[in-house]
């Protein structure tokens, strides 16, 4: 899962002892199912449709039967629904932005001045807010189960790590030439974009460069422990001239390596900076900087106390974004709009 995905997942866990979630995902077949206390299902979606913007061929997630309805991703049709409907029947409905959906009438036809409430999940996600719903809007950031990733103090590899979907705004490129030949590289994570997948591989020739594709839970969380240091080299421009201005709303791979004790170093390079502390629990790099990522790589690799140091810091850091302080400020954001309903 990327991390959109994992912070709804564990969202809904997390709030289990606040209310009851009924947790809606979508799919190619009805499904119903419970997996950690939690009551999951699987709406089925018109087959041609965009499976990161589905079009569901029923509307159960909307119900009136629900307190509240709390919808991810605001470029999205299923969003959309829910907004007029929840409008429709004065219903409370709480959006959270997480980057992802796709074409939708949320902007074409400012559907978002119908959502009584936004949750953030950092200021750079509020500020991509069309300014008619930032004042309805609410930062509650982070989202992380401390538990999964529990401080790790070493031993270590000389290796450095990055975890995220292959994709061009990610920015491993740029990893791989910072490393150059000297340099371990571990690349965890899903292909999404094949064609740059093939150009990674082909830029990894001759480099120590391994690529972890589809690994469970287990082995990021093992590449995690094992690693000297954790990179989070997105951009806003990719090597292709794409643009992503809404790349990392959190970064939510910086605060599961900070957690087991691995400092990080991230690019300057959306919601990051807000999480890492510049100099104490990692560094920040200008993107598209390879020369400076690697100064940043050295200096760590070279230097075991000051990694152990950023490392401790890291973890109590993260401490303030583990969802048992997260969760019980989204139920109280929920508490507020039943009791206004």
């Amino acid at each position: 899962m990327g991390g959109g995905d994992r912070y709804v997942y564990f969202l809904s866990k997390a709030l289990q002892p606040y209310c009851d979630v009924t947790f809606f995902t979508f799919g190619p077949r009805y499904r119903e199912e419970s997996f950690d206390g939690v009551h999951h299902v699987v709406l089925p979606t018109r087959r041609t449709a965009n499976p990161d913007n589905p079009l569901p061929l029923s509307l159960a997630f909307a119900s009136g039967r629900f307190d509240i309805v709390h919808c991810h991703q605001l470029r999205s049709v299923v969003t959309n629904l829910a907004t007029v409907i929840r409008r429709a029947t004065r219903r409370p409905l709480v959006v959270t932005d997480l980057g992802g959906g796709g074409r939708s009438a949320s902007y074409r036809f400012q559907l978002y001045r119908l959502v009584p409430a936004f949750i953030c999940i950092s200021d750079f996600s509020c500020s991509l807010l069309p300014a008619a719903a930032r004042s309805r809007a609410e930062v509650i950031k982070g989202g992380i189960d401390l538990a999964r990733f529990p401080y790790h103090p070493g031993p270590r590899q000389r290796q450095v790590l990055q975890v995220s979907r292959l994709m061009p705004h990610k920015g491993m490129n740029y990893l791989i030439d910072a490393a150059g030949q000297d340099i371990a590289v571990v690349i965890a994570g899903k292909i999404v974009n094949a064609g740059y997948y093939r150009d990674l591989q082909e830029m990894a020739r001759g480099k120590q460069v391994r690529f972890l594709i589809d690994v469970d839970d287990n082995a990021i969380l093992a590449a995690y422990r094992q690693s000297a240091v954790t990179v989070a080299a997105s951009v806003y421009r990719d090597m292709y001239g794409g643009h992503a201005p809404n790349s990392e709303l959190l970064g939510l791979p910086l605060l599961e390596s900070m957690s087991v004790g691995t400092p990080v170093i991230c690019t300057n390079v959306g919601a990051m900076p807000e999480f890492v502390r510049n100099g104490e629990t990692g560094f920040l790099v200008p993107p598209n900087d390879p020369a400076a990522l690697r100064q940043r790589l050295t200096e760590l690799l070279n230097d075991p106390s000051l990694r152990s140091t950023m490392g401790l810091a890291g973890h109590n850091h993260v401490r303030r974004y583990g969802w048992d302080v997260v969760a019980p400020q989204i139920s109280a954001v929920y508490s507020r709009l039943l009791a206004r309903a």
